[in-house]
């Protein structure tokens, strides 16, 4: 079976942006660890991300000033890299696109966790949201397939407000609210650059894969061109299992 970085076909030069919801931190990672013995992988975020486990990367930077003061001499690693640490939270300010290209020519690949959602698995796009930025050469959006046809509570959506615009108020995240945050310029692929992936999360049961699937048939003819060009990703970060639709 394929590895995630095969599906969407990752090489070197790329600038990787993970929106969405249900999943942005453990792409970043799961990403950054099948290319780690290949390529020179940056991590980092455009946002918040907190601040990561001692496996997930090989060189650790909390700001700009002790990269420039302490680069690695390694060709194939991880090394992270943010603007400032949020010592309240233990999270990791974002770089901004300055910031990026001060760095980029010592990175074979660029991963950058480009939206948030504050934990939670849904979410609606506020006006700054999501900072894309302007090197990405690949979007990717995340959606959580657990949560298909399920009703949409405000417990679970971050952003109640701007879900509902987008979905119409859709009492469910059925096939046709996906449709809209799939379609919509306000939607999961709003600031997108370069090839799109649409990646369906947490689809570990007989019945999520089979649901995901005639979702997947069902935005083929309906939202894919429409006016976002993407392709159609089900399965598991979680499991390590994939499958393309």
């Amino acid at each position: 079976m394929k590895e995630i970085k095969e599906i969407l076909s990752i090489e070197k030069g790329d600038v990787v942006s993970i929106v969405g919801s249900g999943g942005k931190s453990t792409m970043l990672f799961k990403l950054a660890n099948e290319l780690r013995n290949e390529y020179r992988v940056l991590a980092s975020t455009s946002t918040k991300i907190m601040m990561p486990s001692a496996g997930d990367c090989d060189y650790l930077y909390c700001n700009i000033e002790s990269y420039f003061m302490n680069k690695p001499n390694a060709n194939n690693s991880i090394t992270v890299v943010s603007k400032k640490l949020d010592s309240l939270t233990n999270k990791l300010i974002g770089i901004d696109d300055d910031d990026l290209e001060c760095i980029v020519k010592d990175f074979d690949i660029v991963l950058l966790e480009s939206d948030g959602s504050r934990n939670l698995p849904i979410k609606g796009w506020k006006d700054h949201e999501p900072p894309v930025l302007k090197r990405t050469n690949k979007t990717i959006g995340i959606f959580p397939a657990d949560y298909i046809n399920k009703r949409a509570e405000k417990d679970f959506i971050y952003g109640i407000d701007e879900f509902n615009i987008l979905t119409e108020k859709s009492e469910y995240v059925d096939f046709e609210s996906i449709r809209k945050i799939c379609s919509n310029k306000n939607g999961i692929f709003k600031n997108s650059k370069g090839s799109l992936y649409l990646f369906f999360n947490k689809a570990e049961t007989r019945e999520e894969i089979n649901v995901v699937k005639e979702l997947s048939d069902y935005l083929k003819k309906s939202a894919v061109n429409k006016p976002y060009n993407f392709k159609i990703i089900l399965g598991s970060l979680e499991k390590g299992v994939y499958y393309e639709c």
